[in-house]
């Protein structure tokens, strides 16, 4: 939530002025818009730096302020976040022009102002590189409003707990961390319901002599990772310090899976390693432990999961191997054949690893168009789906596979989805918890999460209006999540595969002593109806699952169902 003020601040959308009667009634977003080019032009008249074109920007900017003042717009801003903080931003341009012109106590109210709406600590910076400022800088009004800035950043970011690494941290270090999760989960967890029988007190007390004795750091953040899955949520995670990273992540290049009752080797690779071990192998046990066992014993602890098939995911994919990298593993397995074989293999020193190629295009033999959207961590995806969109055009269907999408930033994907459609692209809704200071009243109060709902607006030259499928299973996660929500809301085609992992959100990060970090699910997310998927998943309307026989033998009947159904529908 800080971050996004923080960046609500920065913005400025460069819309074309419209003329407005002060009484037509306007929404919020509209009014958003009109305040938005009203800065835009005020920008435009000021930018030669002239007395006069300030004096004119001044009058532009405080017409703006008029307006967010009418009583309708006051009223829609309560409930809209982007038009409630234009007030903030309006003014911070009417004290620069002011600061501009010499007019100091005019600068200075509007800066007063301005925190009437929040205290930002990193707006300290941004105004510190703006000259106009640096004439206010030894005004003690200045100096107290950059001080309550400040405040912000000391309560928000723990600067006294969240210690830099060392060996071995304090025990009132270690006790205030375990306060901090404990604290900030008590406030801003959104899933309290989806573990009613967890008594989050009761585990505050019961880590006190946990942490109290784990006397290295190493030690602490065993615990302490061991905390976070108890709220049974895949947004929620305690990390250790980076300089432990490879005492708890390192694995081997392998990609395992659990497919039916068995867990397999899906890909290998570093080519040395395939030498000894190859794809489709079942792993047997683990030094010496039955593989399920194991991953009961020595994983489930540690994974943070909000469903049982993203649970299968962390215990037989992503965590399964993790581990010091001093540390080699003792593998049993048995290949096809049932011939069985066991090898030691080390979580790290391969110098020939080689991952392939992400966001994968191929046209299938059937004529239907397939894209694996691996990510929305970067733009990638969005590439790749213009760099095919020609071919894609002329298809006889889509398929975009997102089984082994684990998320990102949700405009990517709706991005890509605005090429499917000409009309807006409508989205999840989110709600915050909203029950603090004197609001709480000892109730959870639920409040809309800032943009919640609104639909995402992108036009094109070029929209595929063919039939489309979407590939899921228990690793879309997330973002990934979030797109399917869209497109499920679009009616745009079918989903295929198995269920999601049933997790998304937008966490609240902070860290902890030593250098850790930590991340709590602090925004819930629904289908306007008001349908659940988090911590459930969204389920497939053709349901299709990989057997063992099926990926020993290349087969990916989920893809099959897709593009038979595609062309079904192509034809029909």
């Amino acid at each position: 939530m800080r971050a996004l003020i923080v960046s609500l601040v920065a913005a400025v959308a460069c819309v074309s002025a419209l003329e407005v009667h002060a009484e037509t009634p306007l929404t919020a977003m509209e009014a958003y818009e009109r305040v938005q080019a009203m800065r835009h032009e005020a920008g435009d008249m000021a930018k030669d730096h002239t007395e006069e074109g300030l004096r004119k920007a001044i009058a532009h900017l405080q017409s703006a302020l008029e307006l967010l003042d009418r009583p309708d717009i006051r009223e829609r801003a309560t409930g809209n976040v982007f038009l409630y903080f234009r007030g903030h931003d309006v003014r911070m341009n009417l004290a620069e022009a002011y600061a501009e012109l010499g007019e100091k106590d005019k600068a200075l109210a509007m800066l007063e102002q301005m925190q009437g709406y929040g205290w930002i600590p990193g707006l300290n910076a941004f105004l510190a590189r703006d000259e106009a400022f640096a004439k206010l800088k030894d005004e003690p009004r200045f100096r107290a409003f950059v001080a309550r800035g400040e405040l912000a950043g000391r309560l928000w970011k723990a600067p006294a707990i969240a210690s830099p690494y060392r060996e071995r941290l304090g025990v009132e270090e270690r006790i205030a961390g375990l306060s901090l999760f404990w604290a900030e989960a008590r406030q801003n967890f959104v899933h309290f319901d989806h573990v009613p029988d967890l008594e989050w007190d009761k585990v505050y007390l019961e880590y006190i002599p946990k942490v109290t004795a784990a006397e290295t750091t190493r030690d602490y953040y065993r615990v302490m990772m061991q905390l976070a899955p108890l709220l049974q949520d895949g947004h929620t995670n305690i990390y250790p310090p980076k300089e432990l990273a490879e005492a708890f992540y390192a694995r081997p290049p392998l990609r395992t899976r659990k497919v039916e009752d068995k867990v397999l080797v899906t890909d290998v690779f570093s080519p040395s390693l395939a030498q000894r071990i190859a794809a489709g192998e079942e792993i047997v046990s683990i030094d010496g432990v039955p593989v399920l066992r194991y991953a009961q014993e020595r994983v489930r602890p540690f994974a943070s999961s909000s469903t049982p098939q993203d649970l299968d995911v962390r215990l037989f994919t992503y965590q399964l191997l993790g581990g010091d990298k001093d540390q080699p593993l003792r593998l049993a397995l048995r290949g096809p054949d049932g011939k069985q074989h066991e090898e030691v293999v080390a979580r790290s020193g391969y110098s020939d690893v080689a991952y392939p190629a992400r966001f994968g295009f191929r046209m299938l033999d059937n004529g239907v168009a397939y894209l694996a959207l691996d990510h929305f961590e970067s733009d990638a995806g969005v590439k790749a789906f213009v760099q095919a969109l020609p071919a894609i055009a002329k298809s006889k269907g889509l398929v975009l596979d997102l089984r082994h999408n684990g998320g990102g930033s949700t405009n990517f994907g709706l991005e890509i989805l605005s090429y499917l459609t000409r009309d807006p692209v409508p989205t999840a809704i989110s709600r915050m918890r909203a029950d603090f200071g004197a609001r709480r009243a000892d109730m959870v109060q639920w409040v809309p999460f800032p943009g919640s709902g609104q639909p995402y607006r992108r036009s094109h030259e070029i929209h595929f209006e063919g039939p489309v499928a979407v590939l899921v299973g228990p690793e879309t996660f997330s973002a990934a999540e979030d797109f399917v929500v869209s497109f499920d809301l679009m009616k745009r085609g079918i989903l295929v595969g198995q269920r999601t992992a049933g997790s998304t959100g937008q966490p609240l990060t902070f860290m902890l002593p030593g250098g850790g970090q930590a991340r709590i699910c602090a925004k819930r997310d629904l289908y306007p109806d008001g349908r659940e998927f988090v911590g459930s998943g969204i389920a497939p309307d053709i349901p299709v699952s990989q057997t063992v026989d099926d990926y020993r033998s290349g087969r990916d009947p989920a893809l099959d169902r897709a593009a038979a159904a595609l062309l079904a529908r192509a034809k029909g």
